[in-house]
């Protein structure tokens, strides 16, 4: 007899609230639970394909053990993982712990992030290397590493509650779930705009979130850093700005006037190819809104120069004042992570920008956004003391994922010892030493831990309100398969290397209480201990299964300290001097030899290098290189033609498709497709990688060291 029990996706970073239809311990379907406060019913098709997931053909149910001629062989857990942690104690005692990375990627979602990062960290707190990796230098680093720059107050950004006015550049909430806040995007968008909120969107792509702006600026990609510049001098120049909030919280406002003195608005709509008037009206909308928030995405951010696209965009809301201030309630307030205390003063900007990580290629240094991981790859073919021997990679696809793929693949090869935990034999598995498959979301045991984190982020992050869930395992693990839930594979690793399980809960400041463990404790038990210190019980979230808003006694903003005297610097001068060196030597949008720009996109059926799957691509199992109509045409090139697309760096074959919101010149596509290993194999079966298209040493962001990963200069033929 079918038996509906409720969860939540782990399948991205949205974690919908669903309903799972399971019979005889099978999951027959899953849905969008209509009853849930905040999602409302939504959720999609990744979430809804997680049975075809369970399932899969590609799932792997055993760990993985590389031979000698490169193939795979099936080896218990037990035997892996003290062959694994041999391994690592003896690349630490003869390299030393710098030799040993890590990276976790997207997918580390999955399972139950929430008890495995603890036990993830905890692994390489005792290993003692600080040579850890994570997507976020390859995707919106900046957001970190901007308020180095500019400081931090001491509450959130007004964000999701009660925008008058939206400003998004570069980023399509609709696919990406950030941007909006976690639940339906389309229903609450459509909410704010029937409140007559003003939505302005800057994309050189009319994306289906565009079509919906009160305002659409359809620059020519590499001009964000000019718009942005010219809605601070609007702003400034027309005294739109919270005069009150700046007078007692800001400072550096001379400097920035300063640095924008001489900008030409009319020139700068000419080269970015939009309507000096539109440049106003939508700097006039935004800044005269009461409340709002900006949020630069993936776009921008991938541009090569993704701090100061942040830096200004943080300058923009800062001079308008929208940081939360005393009296006002934080909706999103923390359930399951403790609660906090919030005050309405500033404190300063980092007297250094950079932490106490150093790499030993192109001068990079570890900053509050982590080690730049599109230099992993260097550190590990260039020789010497310090040089990466092993890395342990979590959720991560980095063989599609990193830039410069054919360098990427020498040196995942070059490596001693590569492990992936990942419950695909994803193309880095088929490079690794050891694979680790793990349970999946629907197999384990979880509560909404990761969401009450990712809410506090950044502006344009997690929550809207207070919802919290708890789900018990849906249905068992595979018959026959020998699976570890994440957590229990890094909590053996840690043990079987001798060292004492002791971790911080996910969320907690560094110098919070470590919570021990003398012997492996149940799935349920490390939950009730990891949540013991939350803002909510987790005996009470358990009680309202299918999810709930626990909207008492949230968090109030506090008033400063009237002794503070710290302020949020807008005219940073290291920020003024890259600024002014840009304005001075803007980027052309002309290049003899490559005269496309290639750009980034997203795909709803698929969630970075993850959720490649039969039932959610539905027959398109690549990823197609969008163009213009006009220019398909100008190139003769038809509707699914293979094309040669080259760059600086190497080439890639895809298959053309037609993209009539698109701005002229500018190719398209999604990342993370492609066979690592082979670069010829068939571009309609598998598509075509970008990633064997971008330099990662070449043109990137000092802070981050994230390359310019879109805005890439390419050229396009038709195959021969």
């Amino acid at each position: 007899m079918p038996e509906l029990k409720h969860s939540f996706c782990r399948c991205c970073i949205n974690q919908c609230s669903i309903n799972v239809i399971v019979e005889d311990g099978r999951v027959l379907a899953v849905e969008g639970n209509p009853d849930n406060p905040q999602y409302k019913g939504y959720s999609c098709i990744k979430g809804r394909s997680q049975a075809a997931f369970l399932t899969d053909k590609n799932r792997l149910l055993h760990p993985l053990r590389r031979r000698a001629d490169g193939t795979h062989e099936a080896v218990s857990s037990d035997a892996a993982l003290n062959e694994i942690a041999e391994k690592l104690k003896r690349i630490k005692d003869r390299f030393g712990p710098r030799a040993i990375a890590s990276y976790w990627g997207t997918m580390a979602s999955i399972g139950n992030p929430g008890a495995a990062m603890p036990f993830y960290n905890a692994l390489l707190d005792a290993i003692g290397t600080n040579m850890r990796f994570d997507p976020n230098t390859i995707d919106k680093g900046g957001k970190q590493t901007a308020q180095s720059f500019l400081g931090y107050w001491g509450a959130p950004s007004r964000g999701f509650d009660r925008p008058d006015a939206i400003l998004l550049i570069g980023i399509n909430p609709l696919l990406t779930y950030t941007g909006f806040p976690a639940g339906s995007p389309k229903r609450w968008i459509a909410d704010m705009l029937q409140r007559d909120c003003k939505l302005i969107v800057i994309d050189p792509r009319e994306t289906q979130i565009a079509q919906r702006a009160t305002h659409f600026l359809q620059a020519r990609p590499g001009w964000d850093v000019q718009i942005l510049a010219a809605f601070i001098k609007v702003i400034l120049d027309e005294e739109l700005y919270d005069a009150e909030f700046v007078a007692r919280h800001v400072t550096g406002v001379r400097e920035l006037a300063s640095a924008l003195d001489s900008l030409d608005i009319a020139a700068v709509a000419q080269d970015a190819g939009v309507d000096a008037k539109l440049i106003v009206e939508a700097a006039r909308a935004y800044a005269g809104a009461k409340r709002g928030y900006a949020m630069a995405g993936t776009g921008p951010h991938m541009s090569g120069f993704g701090t100061l696209v942040e830096y200004l965009t943080i300058v923009i809301d800062t001079l308008c004042g929208r940081w939360m201030r005393a009296g006002e309630t934080i909706l999103p307030s923390p359930s399951l992570l403790p609660a906090y205390t919030a005050r309405a003063e500033a404190r300063p900007p980092d007297a250094d920008w950079a932490l106490a990580g150093r790499l030993r290629v192109r001068g990079l240094k570890q900053s509050r956004a982590g080690m730049p991981t599109a230099a992993l790859a260097e550190e590990m073919l260039l020789p010497g003391k310090g040089q990466v021997k092993a890395l342990i990679s979590w959720g991560g696809n980095p063989a599609v994922a990193y830039p410069d793929q054919e360098r990427v693949i020498r040196a995942l090869t070059s490596l001693d010892l590569f492990v992936t935990v990942d419950p695909w034999y994803s193309e880095s598995a088929k490079l690794a030493h050891y694979v680790l498959p793990p349970m999946m979301g629907l197999e384990v045991e979880a509560a909404t831990i990761f969401m009450d984190w990712v809410s506090g982020r950044a502006t344009g992050y997690g929550q809207g309100l207070a919802h919290a869930q708890h789900t018990e395992a849906i249905v068992p693990p595979p018959e026959g398969s020998d699976l570890l839930e994440d957590w229990e594979i890094f909590y053996e690793l840690l043990v079987r290397m001798g060292y004492r399980a002791e971790v911080l809960p996910f969320g907690s400041p560094p110098d919070a209480p470590k919570l021990q463990f003398d012997s492996r404790p149940t799935s349920s038990r490390l939950l009730e201990r990891l949540t013991e210190r939350g803002r909510i019980p987790l005996q009470r979230i358990k009680g309202n299964p299918g999810g709930h808003v626990y909207d008492e006694d949230l968090i109030v903003v506090e008033p400063g300290d009237p002794a503070n005297s710290s302020r949020l610097d807008v005219g940073h001068a290291e920020m003024m001097r890259w600024l002014t060196e840009f304005l001075n030597a803007a980027p052309s949008s002309v290049d003899d030899a490559h005269e496309y720009r290639l750009l980034c996109r997203r795909q709803n059926h698929v969630y970075n290098s993850s959720c490649h799957n039969e039932v959610t691509h539905k027959g398109r199992p690549y990823n197609p290189a969008f163009l213009n109509p006009e220019d398909m045409a100008e190139l003769e090139i038809a509707e699914g033609d293979e094309i040669r697309i080259s760059s600086e760096l190497g080439v890639i074959r895809g298959l053309a498709h037609a993209d009539r919101y698109l701005i002229r010149k500018t190719l398209s596509m999604s990342f993370a497709y492609g066979r690592a290993t082979d670069p010829t194999a068939e571009p309609a079966i598998y598509g075509a990688n970008p990633n064997r298209l971008i330099p990662s040493d070449q043109v990137f962001d000092p802070y981050t060291g994230q390359p310019r990963m879109t805005n890439v200069p390419v050229s396009i033929a038709k195959a021969g």
